[in-house]
C-alpha cells in the first residue's frame, strides 16, 4: 500500500510483468506516461524527441527476450504509475547507437566486458506525482532479479542515478557527449554478488 498520487487515501500498487505483445496493447498509456516524465527537468525533451518515443517503444517490444514491468493503482482501468523494461544483450552490435557509444568510451574489449551478455535496462520512469514512494526501486529490482549482470545509461546527477547507486549499481563513467542532447549520460552496471566477488577490482 502506498499514498495515492496527489495525496489522499492509500491505494494498492499492483506490479505486472508484460511481454512485447501486451506492452503494445497499452502503448498509448505508456507513451503518455513517458511524456509526462521526460518533458520535465533534467531531461526537458523536445516535442520531436517525445514524438519519436512511440517508434522506439515498438522497436523495443519486438526485441528477443523483451521484458516489461508496470506499476498501476486503482480498480478497473488502473492508473499507470511506472514502467520499467529491457532485454538481454547477447553481444555488442555494430551499428547500434548505444553499443557504439559504449565502445567509443571504453574500447571494444572493455565494452564487451561491461555490457556483453548483460540485461539492458532500457527505460525506467515513474509518474512525477508518484515519485519518492519506492515504485521505481520496486520495478528496477524486479526486472533484474535473478539476472547475473545488467546495465543502463542515465544522467549521473539525476534522482534515478541516486536510486541506482543505492541499489549497488556502479557508475562506470561518462559516454560520448553526442549520444544525447544537452546531458552527458553515463554507463551504470550491476553484477550479482557471486559474479561481483569473482571479478577483479
Amino acid at each position: 500500500m502506498l499514498d495515492a498520487p496527489g495525496g489522499g487515501a492509500e491505494v494498492r500498487i499492483e506490479v505486472d510483468r508484460l511481454d512485447g505483445r501486451r506492452v503494445m496493447a497499452i502503448a498509448d498509456r505508456i507513451a503518455a506516461l513517458y511524456r509526462s516524465c521526460y518533458r520535465r527537468p533534467p531531461w526537458s525533451e523536445t516535442p520531436e524527441q517525445m514524438a519519436s518515443y512511440d517508434g522506439k517503444l515498438a522497436e523495443a517490444a519486438a526485441r528477443p527476450g523483451f521484458t516489461a514491468l508496470t506499476a498501476a493503482a486503482g480498480n478497473g482501468r488502473r492508473r499507470l504509475l511506472g514502467v520499467c523494461y529491457g532485454w538481454p544483450t547477447p553481444a555488442l552490435s555494430e551499428g547500434d547507437r548505444v553499443h557504439d557509444a559504449v565502445t567509443r568510451a571504453f574500447g571494444a574489449a572493455r565494452a564487451a566486458e561491461l555490457i556483453g551478455g548483460a540485461f539492458a535496462v532500457a527505460e525506467l520512469f515513474v509518474h512525477p506525482d508518484a515519485q519518492g514512494q519506492g515504485i521505481g526501486r520496486r520495478l528496477v529490482q524486479a526486472v533484474v532479479r535473478d539476472r547475473p549482470a545488467a546495465w543502463l545509461i542515465t544522467y549521473a546527477r539525476s534522482p534515478a542515478a541516486r536510486l541506482y547507486r543505492s541499489l549497488g549499481w556502479r557508475d562506470q563513467g561518462p559516454l560520448p557527449a553526442d549520444l544525447y542532447p544537452r546531458l552527458r549520460l553515463s554507463l551504470f552496471t550491476l553484477r550479482a554478488p557471486a559474479e561481483a566477488s569473482s571479478t577483479p577490482p
